[in-house]
């Protein structure tokens, strides 16, 4: 079976990610099949909407194929350069996507999968959905794109989720601006089966008419573009109180502070994923989403992939890749403890940034 499915069914495009046993990871073969299929379906007049789902119940796409960019970098190949250069290009290719782009963000979406859902016209999550960027936990940052939608989030929220790889709700999402509807999973299934129905008699719908017609659609479904069992909106206050701060110490120190009895349960749980997590992988991610605010989509894309060459050199992401997904030691060597991680440290890293 391929790795990924491309159909055509009365007018709307279906790409599915079929990977089930790996939680859909995005490879190369699938980026490229879905960038060429897509720039196809820009000029055919008999696609009016494109809908990416993932194949199986566990989950949309859970990020990227991690393990053979981990290979082409220990045996000094460039395959993963080629592998993010053409992710990257496909993820900034599909914020721009002329006709209606719907996301059917079920399950686990992590990584690469947030890369081909973020620019999506329409973000559909469910209430089970788990959303996540996990890269500072393999000593990585939030690439495709996290420098821009995370920056986005509002208050310290995209920093929190950045920083402690947290996974939240489909609810959370679209209280942080990840995620545009809620559809319930019951409804998952009659969506994508109306979807292939709507516009089998539409020769003549334009991508505006489109457009109205799939809103008119979720909200006949009874989706929500509100949010209304967020657990981030619920800690929000604290999370602005803590994660608002200029530095990675001085976030800990601020935790470590805090005397509500109440919130002790949260502070801990926070502190003890912080502490798992690569020190300059954090630091990293704070200058990243601090930058990318005033960085316009593409510029943030630039920066994440200036900044890449320089981490595979000097980062984390061999030791973190190795300790969790190679050898599952979960005992991860980083380079650095968080009070070795300086401003000079930081500027080697961003040293290709500045000329992008």
């Amino acid at each position: 079976m391929s790795d990924i499915l491309i159909e055509k069914r009365n007018g709307l495009g279906l790409i599915t990610l079929n990977r089930p046993q790996a939680l859909n990871a995005i490879n190369l073969e699938m980026v490229r099949t879905m960038f060429t299929t897509l720039k196809t379906w820009e000029n055919d007049d008999t696609i009016k909407a494109v809908l990416v789902k993932g194949a199986g119940e566990k989950a949309f796409c859970a990020g990227g194929d991690i393990r053979t960019v981990y290979e082409s970098l220990k045996d000094g190949r460039s395959d993963h350069i080629t592998f993010f250069t053409e992710e990257f290009e496909l993820n900034q290719y599909i914020y721009q996507y002329p006709k209606p782009y719907i996301a059917l963000m079920t399950g686990y979406v992590m990584g690469g999968g947030m890369g081909i859902s973020q620019g999506a016209s329409f973000r559909v999550v469910t209430p089970k959905s788990k959303i996540s960027m996990p890269e500072v936990g393999i000593g990585y940052f939030p690439d495709v794109g996290g420098s821009y939608f995370l920056s986005r989030c509002p208050n310290a929220i995209g920093l929190y989720l950045g920083i402690t790889g947290v996974i939240a709700s489909g609810e959370d999402a679209v209280y942080a601006n990840l995620a545009d509807w809620v559809l319930e999973d019951e409804k998952v299934a009659d969506f994508v089966l109306g979807l292939e129905t709507l516009f089998q008699t539409s020769d003549n719908v334009d991508t505006a008419t489109a457009q109205k017609t799939l809103i008119e659609y979720l909200q006949h479904l009874n989706a929500r573009k509100i949010s209304m069992q967020s657990h981030l909106e619920k800690t929000e206050g604290m999370i602005e109180k803590h994660f608002g701060h200029l530095n990675i110490k001085e976030i800990f120190d601020s935790l470590n502070s805090e005397d509500d009895p109440k919130l002790s349960e949260w502070v801990e749980k926070t502190v003890g994923k912080m502490k798992k997590q690569s020190p300059l992988s954090m630091v990293t991610t704070q200058r990243l989403l601090q930058q990318g605010r005033h960085k316009s989509m593409q510029e943030c894309f630039q920066m994440e992939f200036a900044l890449l060459g320089e981490w595979m050199l000097l980062g984390d992401f061999m030791e973190g890749v190795r300790s969790l997904i190679i050898d599952k030691d979960n005992q991860p060597q980083w380079r650095y403890s968080l009070d070795q991680v300086t401003t000079e440290t930081i500027d080697r890293l961003f040293i290709n940034v500045s000329k992008s």
